[in-house]
């Protein structure tokens, strides 16, 4: 057992979550909303003991307190804490070394026995235990004293634990205390653990002591003081295997089985409600493995240590397609390899069955053989990895948890019994992060069984881009990296942060400034005249466009020749547009005609005016009054253009500058202004609207006349609203939009009423970046003043929610979506306004869970 973040995985299970609850009158979030991802996950990482003190959570010495609690070797203080820094005495040390060894019966036979140290009282608590410990020969005592009340020192703790593997201090080298401390160390006791010679020693430190002394090898001398490790049949015994009865076994499953069962070769085996897995590892990483499993007294299984040498593990390729027949051909060897008789098979850790009739293992597949004691193997694992992945964001479940990646990478499921590595350490699903770059393995459950994640970054300006054989490079201040990125979108002499795998390899990059660093510019003129230039010291036939542009990178005016096909059919007179360039000659290049057309017109007749403007919301309206809004952020890139063709003036502007009446032109990116573009000033204004949940409403008859309100549930408060007649036909929490169409009085005139059971009937698609959703051919897109809520399908359980809920709906690895138990659907309704690429802003979310 050595140290890791939480070393060791107690298998357990938990119910499903589901909106429950009545109505209150100010609502909380929901729990999904409030489910942060480092929090949630930790649930999944962290063994679930019911007791794990509260002074040791998180911290290095974690590990060690749960397992040796487990063990029953230690124990936490009755109001719930461990008290990790308090000193530990004599006494205490000795009753943990004489349970880690099992010698517990022997303490208990030895509690009234004559204490052969003068200050030991007889029938004390520790009396037992210190006795034993003297008969072992694990403890010494001081001039016929045991000072059982006194602390003892760091050297000490290590010399009754290196005496408790079996040496002896007369065979080791050295003198006191060196003579310990340099035996702990070769065998491991110091890993994780800060030597402090000459202190006393501090509870958290005596356990992190005592847990890597229960994964050291058990030691013995024969009659010349020769050393050697002791065995039972042929495999080297560690200290834990005395708190039971140990054996020898392959593992064959990756989790427990419904009745909490380990599967073995030898059969399923019961665990015990306190199992653990040792060394920091979960199932998943032992599948195949030679394993130790330590049994308690009723025969089941307390833990599981992984016993497979590493020179018996083969990491290699399969040579050409072949059947399992007896011998497996590898690139890791000229000579292939015997298997058991029936070994076993698995493909991304699912179970196979072998048919020798069959080529099942292909060329160049990765694959791992797990060899036994006699050279043979006796379990192949194919893995096919999903690789260079980017961490998009970490959504966590009630049970589980999904890793978005980014572009087409994919979603993936994890839970208690995924293996998770940070730089090729042990970690837990807390501990990714964002941008992390990482290769999963995934069982046709859809599970991800593995997550291998790397957290390399490099920061600095491109100085070139190239190839090395096949494969591309980018230079990065001084350093050239191979990379898989398309290194055409990228502008020397930028900044930009890459993201490396594994390997050193990078595979992700973000730019480091806005927008206005890249290639787009403001095109002043475009003369299609068929000029001839003079290329190469020839006069070129008549074919060349003349571009006047601004560029914003290098904020010139620039006058340029093209033939370009694209650029010549589709770059217009005063518009923005993205420029692309052959890198070899600099001039203008598309790849395509979709890129040539990604521009839009400044100033024309049908440039929309600013009706309302915010620190993160830009509303205008056209000609017709149409209306649409933009979503601002700090990557937005303001500009002012004067436009009278190749005399045309750019200059920069800020938020500020934008003012409501203003005519602008927006290039957006889905909801998100990208560029406003400021080209006249003015003045207007806008008038919002309600919605929300219905809850009732009411009628008040007076001498002068008849009074309608309704009740609206409104981000979670309950308004009041004055209507002009009642609505005819609504329930509790259909969702109501209310309009002013006669500004002359208080009242709204115009109620419509969206039934709750308006759902969404296929599962639409989510993009978590832009916030939005899709539902065939209409996209909404969520916003700071759109309202989600969360309700079961019965009508109980109304909360307030977040786009988190939104994605728990839709999320695809689990099947969430439907009309099933379990399962839920969407309800949306527009708030009237558009966004960018034609979006609609979603309203209200309605987040229902099928829970009858």
């Amino acid at each position: 057992m050595r140290k890791t973040s939480n070393s060791f995985s107690k298998q357990n299970s938990q119910q499903p979550k589901v909106f429950r609850g009545g109505e209150k009158k100010v609502m909380k979030k929901s729990l999904l909303s409030l489910a942060l991802a480092g929090s949630m996950l930790s649930a999944l990482a962290v063994p679930a003991f019911a007791a794990t003190p509260s002074d040791v959570v998180g911290k290095p010495v974690q590990t060690a307190v749960e397992e040796l609690t487990a063990l029953g070797i230690i124990n936490g203080y009755a109001d719930g804490t461990f008290k990790p820094d308090n000193t530990i005495t004599r006494a205490e040390l000795a009753k943990i070394v004489i349970v880690a060894t099992g010698n517990e019966s022997a303490a208990n036979l030895m509690a009234n026995t004559a204490p052969s140290f003068k200050d030991v009282k007889k029938g004390a608590w520790y009396t037992g235990y210190i006795n034993a410990a003297a008969a072992k020969g694990f403890i010494q005592g001081y001039n016929g004293n045991f000072r059982p009340n006194d602390p003892i020192k760091f050297e000490e703790v290590t010399a009754i634990l290196v005496r408790a593997l079996g040496y002896k201090d007369k065979y080791l080298s050295g003198s006191w205390p060196y003579n310990v401390l340099l035996q702990a160390d070769e065998v491991g006791l110091f890993e994780g653990v800060e030597m402090a010679n000459g202190t006393n020693a501090t509870r958290g430190t005596v356990a992190e002591l005592t847990e890597n002394s229960l994964g050291a090898n058990l030691v013995q001398y024969n009659t010349d003081g020769d050393l050697s490790n002791v065995q039972v049949k042929n495999v080297d015994q560690l200290l834990i295997n005395k708190l039971g009865t140990s054996s020898s076994e392959v593992l064959t499953s990756v989790a427990l089985d419904s009745d909490k069962k380990i599967q073995l070769a030898t059969g399923a085996v019961a665990t015990a409600s306190n199992f653990f897995i040792t060394g920091g590892k979960k199932l998943t990483d032992l599948l195949g493995h030679t394993v130790t499993v330590l049994k308690n007294k009723d025969g089941k299984v307390l833990a599981v240590t992984d016993n497979q040498a590493e020179s018996n593990v083969i990491t290699t390729k399969v040579n050409g397609d072949q059947k399992i027949d007896g011998t497996i051909l590898t690139d890791a060897s000229t000579t292939a390899y015997s298997t058991v008789a029936t070994p076993v098979v698995y493909v991304n850790t699912d179970g196979v069955t072998i048919d020798t009739t069959v080529d099942q293992l292909k060329d160049d597949a990765n694959i791992q053989l797990f060899l036994n004691s006699d050279g043979k193997a006796q379990a192949i694992l194919v893995t096919n990895w999903n690789s260079d992945l980017q961490i998009d964001d970490i959504v966590a479940y009630t049970t589980y948890s999904i890793i978005n990646t980014e572009a087409a990478g994919g979603s993936y499921k994890v839970d208690a019994s995924t293996s998770i590595t940070l730089d090729g350490k042990a970690a837990t699903l807390a501990d990714l992060k964002a941008s992390d770059i990482i290769d999963v393995v995934k069982n046709k459950a859809g599970l991800a069984t593995k997550v291998v994640a790397t957290r390399k970054v490099v920061t600095g300006k491109v100085e070139a881009t190239g190839t090395t054989g096949s494969d591309k490079t980018v230079k990065v201040s001084g350093t050239t990296y191979v990379t898989s990125v398309d290194t055409s979108k990228l502008t020397l002499g930028s900044e930009y942060t890459f993201y490396l795998n594994k390997d050193g390899k990078a595979v992700a990059y973000t730019s480091e400034t806005a927008a206005s660093s890249g290639d787009y510019a403001v095109i002043y003129d475009v003369d299609a005249s068929n000029y001839q230039i003079i290329l190469d010291g020839q006069v070129t036939a008549a074919e060349y466009t003349k571009v006047v542009y601004y560029s914003l990178k290098d904020q010139k005016k620039y006058t340029v020749y093209t033939n370009d096909a694209f650029a010549k059919a589709n770059l217009k007179d005063n518009s923005l547009v993205e420029l692309k360039f052959d890198k070899d000659t600099g001039r203008i290049k598309f790849a395509t005609a979709v890129e040539s057309q990604n521009s839009v017109v400044l100033a024309n007749n049908n440039d929309a005016k600013v009706d309302s403007v915010s620190s993160s919301k830009l509303t205008t309206k056209d000609a017709a009054s149409a209306s649409t809004s933009y979503l601002l952020d700090a990557n937005t890139v303001y500009l002012k253009v004067t436009v009278k063709g190749v005399d045309s003036t750019v200059t920069a502007a800020t938020a500020a500058d934008v003012k409501a009446g203003d005519k602008v032109t927006v290039k957006a990116e889905g909801a998100t202004a990208k560029f406003v573009v400021i080209t006249s000033a003015g003045a207007a204004a806008e008038l919002p609207g309600v919605q929300g949940l219905f809850v009732s409403q009411s009628k008040v008859t007076t001498a002068d006349g008849d009074f309608y309100s309704v009740k609206l549930n409104v981000n979670g408060e309950e308004k009041t609203f004055a209507l002009d007649a009642a609505i005819a036909t609504v329930g509790t929490n259909d969702i109501v939009t209310l309009k002013d169409t006669d500004a002359s009085d208080s009242n709204y005139e115009s109620a419509v009423v969206t039934p709750r059971t308006t759902v969404i009937a296929t599962v639409p698609t989510v993009n978590n970046d832009l916030k939005t959703i899709k539902d065939g051919t209409t996209t909404y897109v969520a916003t700071s003043n759109t309202k989600i809520y969360t309700v079961n399908s019965d009508n109980t359980g109304l909360a307030t929610g977040s786009f988190a809920d939104v994605r728990v709906a839709v999320d695809t690895v689990s099947n969430n979506y439907g009309t099933a138990k379990g399962q839920y659907q969407l309800v949306i309704v527009a708030s009237g306004e558009s966004y960018g690429d034609n979006s609609k802003e979603a309203g209200v979310i309605l987040v229902v869970y099928k829970n009858n």
